[in-house]
């Protein structure tokens, strides 16, 4: 476990999402009571149930704060008040550093909520207990969950986590900037994004960008969903590296040339300033000062509280006129509740989990922290689609077009080999031809 907090700590302290299949002692013992206390006796005669029971403790690490723990805990209280054999406790833990610690010792919680992409780096430590078994052993309907939530969560064919909620890009359209350049419908593919951009862009005397009309902001959208648009891939089904992919050369030929056309110095200036004021009462969509915006589900509420007049549409991400199915793609991200290999108390444990990740529970979390289901019968759920955009991002959920993370050792260094191969694009300092051929060579020995 040592070797694993080293690991962990250097290679996933950006994110606090903070093996064995049930079969020890101490699950055995936990079993044990729960069958006793349910009544049945170990040769399957039935005895008077047990009075005066106590509940057993369960543990529950979330790392959400203010508004949002308070809907953990209420999600919590739900459960404890359905039944009376676990007792969960809560506790909001975003330390970093004390959640792996915990979860390599005899302190470990019973339950974390976690990153999909926590998961895979947890489980690679020898971290998480699969639930696998569990499911297995009562035969356990995961159709409930999307075909892509279940695979955030499946590594090696085996359950790892559930999925509690999930997270996808499309994107925003500023319909009066739209119609003073012409158009009256979003672009279907990228080639029609781009004419649309170039005429909607707005510049001063003297040079300066007024008005952004290609999505080079946030810079993180730019990386996955522009170049998914293009059918590009940074990794493959395997989770190999594909650097060299056509599609991403494509997609970064069209930014480069938006670039060269504004200029990469009133480019830049403009993108400093939306980065300082983003998600704030004077975050350029909001200012009505772009044109196309990818960003996620959470933006028509903040529009809403920070009263934006901004008439906006949300549309599906563009594909390309040689790829039109490939529109709406982007990436897919859940939040997960996973059981970690030192938990006291995986049985109940597991009930819990069900339980939060059920429709019941999850209902409770999405609507209270704002964030997509995972649970294909809340997509039609009146309360869900109520919320600001979630209908059209529902709609892009069933379309299944999500780009699932990779699942390997090295990927926080790729991702950085990416962003900085980035920059020198973007900089001018090396064609994207030359600066994707450096990153083949760079990431060749990553797993």
């Amino acid at each position: 476990m040592k070797r694993a907090i080293s690991i962990i700590m250097a290679a996933g302290m950006a994110a606090l999402a903070v093996t064995g299949c049930g079969s020890s002692s101490s699950t055995q013992a936990t079993t044990a009571q729960t069958t006793a206390a349910s009544g049945e006796t170990t040769s399957g005669e039935t005895s008077a149930p047990a009075e005066n029971k106590e509940a057993q403790v369960i543990t529950f690490w979330y790392n959400n704060t203010g508004d949002e723990a308070a809907v953990y805990e209420k999600a919590i209280s739900e459960y404890n008040a359905s039944q009376s054999n676990y007792k969960v406790e809560g506790l909001s833990v975003t330390d970093a550093q004390k959640v792996i610690v915990a979860m390599s010792s005899n302190e470990s919680p019973d339950v974390i909520k976690i990153s999909n992409q926590t998961v895979v780096q947890y489980q690679k430590n020898g971290l998480l207990e699969s639930l696998q078994p569990y499911a297995d052993k009562e035969s356990f309907d995961s159709s409930i969950y999307s075909e892509q939530a279940m695979n955030a969560n499946t590594i090696d064919r085996a359950i790892y986590a559930l999925p509690l909620d999930a997270y996808t890009i499309q994107m925003y359209y500023n319909k009066e900037l739209l119609k003073e350049a012409g158009y009256t419908e979003p672009p279907k593919t990228m080639e029609e994004m781009y004419e649309m951009a170039v005429k909607a862009t707005k510049v001063d005397g003297s040079g300066n960008i007024e008005v952004l009309g290609y999505p080079l902001f946030p810079y993180a959208s730019a990386r996955q969903e522009l170049i998914y648009g293009f059918g590009g891939r940074w990794w493959d089904e395997e989770s190999n590296v594909t650097p060299d992919n056509a599609g991403i050369l494509e997609s970064l030929n069209m930014n480069v040339k938006y670039r060269d056309q504004f200029g990469g110095k009133a480019l830049d200036g403009f993108i400093g300033t939306a980065n300082t004021n983003r998600y704030t009462e004077q975050d350029m969509f909001f200012q009505g000062k772009q044109l196309f915006r990818l960003d996620g589900s959470w933006l028509p509420t903040m529009m809403k509280n920070f009263k934006s007049t901004v008439d906006y549409g949300i549309t599906l991400i563009p594909g390309t006129q040689a790829n039109p199915e490939l529109r709406g793609t982007s990436r897919y991200e859940t939040d997960s509740v996973a059981v970690p290999a030192m938990a006291k108390n995986k049985d109940g444990a597991w009930d819990f989990t069900k339980w939060l990740c059920s429709q019941e529970g999850a209902k409770i979390i999405d609507l209270g922290t704002g964030n997509l289901p995972a649970v294909k019968a809340l997509y039609d759920d009146a309360d869900i689609k109520a919320v600001p955009g979630f209908t059209e991002f529902i709609d892009a959920l069933k379309q299944e077009k999500g780009i699932q993370y990779p699942v390997m050792a090295d990927y926080d260094e790729y991702i950085s080999m990416i962003n900085a191969t980035l920059d020198t694009v973007y900089s001018g300092s090396k064609t994207p031809e030359e600066a994707l051929k450096a990153l083949a060579g760079q990431s060749a020995n990553l797993k």
